[in-house]
């Protein structure tokens, strides 16, 4: 599967002085990374994963002054023969995690600002895998390490006001934004939002898909017919590329200056809302957390209290998504009028 992955070989069997003359550089969520590898196939596969972040290149007050680096270093080696490579994810401590496969191996060391991962023709070839993996696992680990704290929620926006979207694994955050983007909203990320404590507060996002069940066309029409992928997670969902989501011409960089929390839940009844306090919602984001609170500590309650100086919301959610939109437009409309 991957014969035709070129790559420069290492003069010696460490592979110490192996060129790498493939570079990129792209503001990742604002984080200067670059790079670097002895493929073109693999910055080929950056490109994929990150390649919109070059527009961010015109808003330079954006960018943060310190950058990250990442290596992928294309070795021979054997990944057994599997259709997809099994992956494991080890974290010795707080700063560093480590990737494997059979043949492949990274670590990412956030105290260092680097990452490097050696990676096999075969998995390489297997694209969607090796970008979910290896390049956005490792890259997102560095990023994230450096003021940009992950936040399990889809978020969607209006202007500079991003409302966050949280709930429990299937209670349709990501079918919720689909359903307030056709209501001409955008969707900030539909499943991850990463909050920015320094020099300023905001709220970024990778906002070029959504990924949505295999039944969603029974809200979506235009969605009948489309067959679900593979995901590299092993999840199978129906991909939603938003067309006009930035960096399309005239949309707005994915970044909020000013945001609101809505905790969704399911009742079976008609959509309402209510008022959450600052406590409840806290509450309600930090038990999904994880290892997040070993590796971030207090600045991650720090970033969660930001979010919510005043409280937010509680919506429930009926049988049909289309219910909630005018709750959303309430919210939204409340949070512009605070200025």
């Amino acid at each position: 599967m991957g014969e035709s992955i070129q790559f420069d070989r290492s003069p010696d069997v460490l592979y110490h002085g192996v060129a790498l003359r493939h570079v990129v550089e792209l503001p990742v969520l604002g984080v200067p990374v670059r790079f670097e590898s002895n493929s073109a196939a693999a910055i080929e596969a950056v490109e994929d994963a990150f390649g919109m972040w070059r527009a961010l290149r015109a808003s330079p007050e954006l960018i943060a002054p310190l950058s990250l680096r990442v290596r992928l270093i294309v070795h021979d080696g054997d990944e057994g023969g599997a259709p997809h490579a099994p992956v494991t994810c080890r974290m010795p401590d707080a700063d560093r995690v480590v990737v494997h496969t059979p043949g492949s191996v990274g670590i990412a060391d956030t105290s260092r600002g680097e990452a490097v991962a050696y990676v096999t023709p075969a998995l390489l070839a297997d694209r969607a895998h090796v970008q979910y993996e290896i390049i956005e696992g490792m890259t997102l680990t560095l990023v994230t390490a450096r003021d940009r704290y992950p936040v399990h929620a889809a978020a969607i926006t209006r202007g500079q006001v991003a409302l966050l979207l949280a709930g429990p694994p299937g209670t349709g955050k990501s079918t919720l934004a689909y359903q307030a983007y056709r209501h001409g909203l955008r969707v900030l990320s539909d499943d991850a939002a990463y909050v920015q404590l320094e020099p300023e507060f905001r709220l970024w996002g990778i906002p070029d898909r959504v990924h949505l069940l295999a039944s969603a066309g029974a809200h979506f029409p235009e969605l009948v017919g489309r067959q679900p992928s593979l995901l590299a997670n092993g999840d199978e969902k129906l991909v939603v590329r938003l067309p006009a989501a930035w960096p399309a011409p005239e949309a707005a960089v994915p970044v909020a200056s000013r945001v609101g929390v809505c905790l969704l839940e399911r009742s079976g009844a008609a959509a309402f809302r209510a008022p959450a306090s600052a406590a409840e919602v806290q509450a309600f984001l930090k038990e999904g957390l994880g290892l997040s609170r070993v590796r971030f500590g207090g600045a991650m309650d720090q970033a969660l209290a930001r979010l919510v100086p005043a409280g937010g919301w509680r919506l429930s959610l009926s049988a049909n998504p289309a219910d909630a939109v005018p709750h959303l437009d309430a919210i939204l409309r409340w949070l512009e009028s605070q200025g």
